[in-house]
């Protein structure tokens, strides 16, 4: 609560010491110094959060089933969350699902909480609800893996809203997909990206930050998964132009963040990839991995390592800024570790920007 004399005193104060003359500012500055540091009208306990260095289980998300695969678009502490779920089969079929995440930091206490809800923000109910449909649209009686999220709100679209990829095996292997709204609730019915999609399997879509290439992962060569890269015409700001595309494009792989073992789910956040990758090196299992875009190229992968990764498999990382750390962005990946709810766990944890 503010304290109002404290408030009115200091507003006398400054009408005064303006009027005087510089030469009492020696005296007059430390006496203003000592007067707003003691004034809680002037600060907070704690004026900045700090994400936790250790992954901390999302426990408002998990079930005794698995809960991973996931993504979200959103920069700031309310994060439309979207992620693949085996819960509603009891450990069969995947199928995606859309939950509200809410981030909050407690400048009071100190405290950083995240929560399955809208919190204070139950004026974007109506805005990311809308998102039920996109998941009923996807959802088949097959697996539904790697939602990829796009939002014309922080993108710019001027043909869609909202946008949903993943991939769907529905027909056998993965095959990429999308669904998108545009002033409307309603969404369309589950289109193909033609040109990502084979006889094999193909996964996991994410663009770079200018929109000009798609990412994503495929085991098309010798039956690993290698990570693969496709130039694309975005102009216009028309995003659904670029995925209903028929032509054939060209399919690269990209040398520098495949091996030889198995590279998956590609997530780009401004200039940083993330992905997981079962390479030699490692902790165990599939550990998560990043490569910065310098130079006009991405750079050899570094393994997070040993506070993130673990004996277990880490899987599925995405980045995004959650508005709380100014150091730090928000990293959510799925772990089928010990000391989870069952499966595989959706955790979060901080990593340097």
């Amino acid at each position: 609560m503010i304290d109002v004399r404290h408030a009115t005193q200091m507003g006398i104060l400054c009408s005064w010491y303006k009027k005087r003359n510089m030469r009492y500012s020696i005296i007059i500055l430390p006496l203003m110094v000592v007067l707003i540091s003691a004034c809680p009208f002037y600060g907070y306990n704690y004026n900045e959060g700090t994400l936790p260095d250790i992954p901390v289980n999302l426990e408002d998300f998990n079930t005794e089933y698995d809960d991973y695969n996931m993504s979200s678009p959103i920069f700031g502490d309310m994060v439309p969350f979207c992620f693949s779920t085996n819960r509603v089969s009891k450990g069969g079929n995947f199928n995606i699902r859309y939950d509200p995440m809410s981030v909050v930091f407690s400048k009071a206490t100190g405290e950083l909480t995240v929560k399955n809800d809208y919190g204070a923000w139950n004026s974007l109910v109506e805005e990311f609800g809308v998102l039920l449909n996109a998941v009923k649209k996807v959802n088949t009686t097959g697996n539904e893996l790697g939602p990829c999220l796009l939002y014309s709100r922080y993108t710019g679209f001027a043909d869609a809203d909202f946008v949903l990829l993943y991939a769907s095996d529905q027909d056998g292997d993965f095959d990429i997909g999308y669904t998108f709204n545009n002033d409307t609730s309603d969404f369309s019915d589950s289109q193909p990206v033609a040109f990502l999609n084979t006889e094999f399997n193909d996964l996991y879509p994410s663009f770079n930050s200018d929109f000009s290439k798609i990412y994503f992962c495929s085991d098309r060569e010798d039956e690993v998964f290698n990570i693969f890269r496709v130039g694309v015409d975005y102009a216009d700001d028309e995003i659904i132009g670029v995925l209903s595309d028929t032509e054939d494009h060209v399919v690269e792989i990209d040398a520098v963040l495949s091996s030889e073992y198995d590279d998956k789910c590609p997530h780009i956040f401004e200039n940083t990839l993330v992905f997981t990758s079962n390479r030699p090196g490692g902790y165990g299992g599939f550990d998560l991995y990043y490569s910065k875009f310098e130079g006009g190229q991405w750079g050899a992968p570094v393994n997070f390592g040993a506070v993130i990764n673990t004996a277990f498999d880490e899987y599925r990382p995405i980045l995004f800024n959650e508005d709380v750390d100014n150091d730090r962005d928000m990293m959510v990946f799925s772990s089928n570790r010990a000391g989870g709810k069952g499966g595989f766990d959706l955790y979060f944890v901080g990593v340097i920007k």
